[in-house]
């Protein structure tokens, strides 16, 4: 049995299907993880969850992209520009799509292993079992009727730094911010998220620049700007850009072999 963890897919399904034959994926035997952003921008998003929920021995975390779809499937958001979900907002299936993902949590953690998964990154100032403490702190406002207005609320970039006193939108904004927009830091956890290349903004570094309070081996997406490059050991950058007509990679744990497939075209 293997697992292959799975860069951004943004609704690139057949780049998926080849991707999964180039690995030597089992579907009877192997687990698949996805580093969220598991739609939009591309051409099949609807594809893309038939296909997951179909699928055996899946886990999936939230990516920005995915929280974004049910904001605006919910009411709480109008779509942006550079959008494609009317593939999901149209469909016979979106509420099953929005219970989907819904119950998705932000962080996976394999104890047994140490490996954490999660779209952004975990802001250096905060141990692994803290950011799944707060992380299901979102997890259960998405499965409530408080879901509106939380979806409603989690745009912005304030605040900026964690505080244990931080209380209401505020405190599930930032909590939100860490682990699905997360790129620039400061060591104390100051985050900066308007700067999406590979180049620092004056006074802050890469989430992963900084020592952590664990050992914990973190696999993310997110930042296509990397192309899968990071100087430190215990990061994993998995987003090499498919939708932006790139590739599309997953890494088998047991091994840490990368298998990639390159895009059918940049669709952003």
């Amino acid at each position: 049995m293997n697992t292959y963890a799975i860069g951004d897919i943004q609704g690139c399904r057949i780049e998926l299907e080849l991707l999964l034959k180039e690995s030597g994926y089992l579907q009877s035997e192997d687990h698949l993880w996805f580093v969220g952003d598991l739609i939009n921008r591309g051409p099949d998003n609807a594809g893309v969850l038939d296909l997951l929920m179909q699928l055996p021995n899946v886990t999936c975390v939230l990516g920005n992209h995915d929280l974004h779809f049910l904001a605006v499937a919910m009411g709480s958001q109008t779509e942006k520009r550079g959008d494609t979900l009317s593939d999901l907002l149209t469909s016979k299936r979106l509420d099953t799509y929005i219970d989907y993902l819904r119950g998705l949590p932000l962080i996976h953690y394999d104890q047994e292993r140490d490996i954490a998964m999660v779209h952004a990154g975990l802001p250096p100032n905060l141990h692994t079992y803290r950011c799944l403490e707060l992380a299901g702190e979102v997890e259960q406002v998405l499965k409530t009727g408080g879901v509106e207005e939380f979806l409603s609320a989690m745009y912005g970039n304030e605040p900026a730094q964690w505080s244990e006193q931080l209380t209401g939108m505020d405190r599930l904004r930032l909590i939100t911010n860490y682990f699905t927009r997360l790129r620039f830091c400061k060591e104390d956890g100051e985050i900066e998220l308007l700067h999406k290349t590979d180049v620092a903004p004056p006074g802050y570094s890469p989430w992963f620049s900084f020592p952590r309070p664990d050992q914990t081996r973190i696999l993310f997406g997110h930042w296509a700007a990397l192309e899968g490059k990071v100087d430190t050991d215990f990061a994993v950058a998995l987003d090499t850009g498919c939708v932006w007509g790139r590739h599309l990679t997953a890494l088998r744990l047991e091994d840490d072999k990368t298998f990639s497939v390159p895009s059918e075209g940049n669709r952003s």
